[in-house]
This record gives structure tokens, C-alpha cells and sequence, in this order.
């Protein structure tokens, strides 16, 4: 996954906008690529809500065509620092549309997180984060476990390189994926 996000904050919301390709199969197809808007707004100290739209093309690789695909995701996040450790919980209700003939779920996703910042180079980072399918199974049928690091590389930018595991079950076309990403992030600020 390789994306590249800018954002800005005006008082108590930060607006943002991403653009990100994802690769499959040994980087050799292009899986999806998508443009995301986003806005959270801080209810108080550590604690935000936020609503963000996608636009995607995902590959459709028996039609060998890309499907044009609409996601809304409204979730709620809590950070918490503990000196250099930042703990995080985020809910996510998350819809998308897709073709008439696909199953388009609707998640309910959390994510757990801890971030440790030994310095401005070395800012590990650990995730855990599952999908609860609200429609049809209403069943847990996804998880993703990521580790990686954040490095700032200005004052305003941020570099992150990190590894998922990401295990679906519970579904039809079982599978367990492999993933390595980088994101590079801008603060308009």
C-alpha cells in the first residue's frame, strides 16, 4: 500500500484528503486505488469524531475491469498519552456501495493501538483491529494486526513504513494477506 495524505486543522476540526494505491500479488496488480476526504472534529481533549467519503476504482479481476465503488465511514476515536506512550481506541461504522451482485458489507470496525516515541526517528507503533460484519453474517470475519514506525521527517511531515497481517475467516474466500506499506503525510499548519 503506498498513499500520500495531506490535512489541516482549523480550531477544533482537521480536514484531510488521501490518495492511496494498494498492490496485489507480489506488487504486480493494482488491487484499488482511491481518493479519500475526511473531517474530525476534537469534542474535548483526546476524544474526536469524524466523517470521511471514498471514491475507489477496485480491480475486478475476473471482468478485467476496475468497479467504481462510494465508501462513508462515521467513527469515534480515543487517544490517551502516558508520557511517550499514546494508547488510541477507534470505532468505525463504515458502508460502501459496489456492483448489484456483490455482497457490499457494512462493518463495525475497532481498532486498538500504542505508540511508543523514543525519539522523532524511531516512533514504533502496533495495532489490532477487527471487523464485525453488521449485515447478513453479523459475525466477526476479519482482523488485521500491523506493526511498523513513524519517522518526522520536518516539522510538518511524517513518514510511516509498516507491515499488516491481515486474516479474513468466517467467509467464503478465505484468506490470509500480507502487507507492507508506506504513507507519507503533510500538515498544512
Amino acid at each position: 500500500w503506498l498513499s500520500f495524505a495531506v490535512s489541516e486543522k482549523m480550531e477544533k476540526f482537521k480536514f484531510s484528503a488521501s490518495e492511496e494505491l494498494r498492490l496485489d500479488e507480489n506488487f504486480s496488480h493494482i488491487n484499488k486505488v482511491f481518493t479519500e476526504l475526511g473531517a474530525d472534529y476534537e469534542i474535548v481533549k483526546g476524544l474526536s469524531a469524524g466523517f470521511s467519503y471514498r471514491f475507489s476504482r477496485d480491480n475486478d479481476y475476473p471482468e478485467r475491469a476496475y468497479d467504481i465503488r462510494h465508501r462513508i465511514d462515521l467513527g469515534i476515536e480515543y487517544q490517551h498519552e502516558i508520557n511517550d506512550l499514546e494508547l488510541s481506541i477507534k470505532n468505525k461504522f463504515q458502508t460502501k456501495t459496489g456492483n448489484s451482485d456483490d455482497n457490499n458489507p457494512t462493518y463495525n470496525r475497532t481498532k486498538l493501538g500504542a505508540e511508543y516515541k523514543f525519539s522523532d526517528l524511531v516512533k514504533p507503533f502496533v495495532t489490532y483491529e477487527f471487523f464485525y460484519q453488521m449485515n447478513d453474517e453479523r459475525i466477526i470475519n476479519r482482523t488485521r494486526t500491523s506493526i511498523g514506525n513513524k519517522l518526522k521527517l520536518s516539522g510538518n511531515s511524517d513518514l510511516k513504513i509498516f507491515y499488516i497481517f491481515e486474516n479474513r475467516f468466517n467467509t467464503k474466500n478465505l484468506a490470509h494477506n500480507h502487507i507492507w506499506g508506506v504513507s507519507y503525510s503533510l500538515d498544512l499548519n
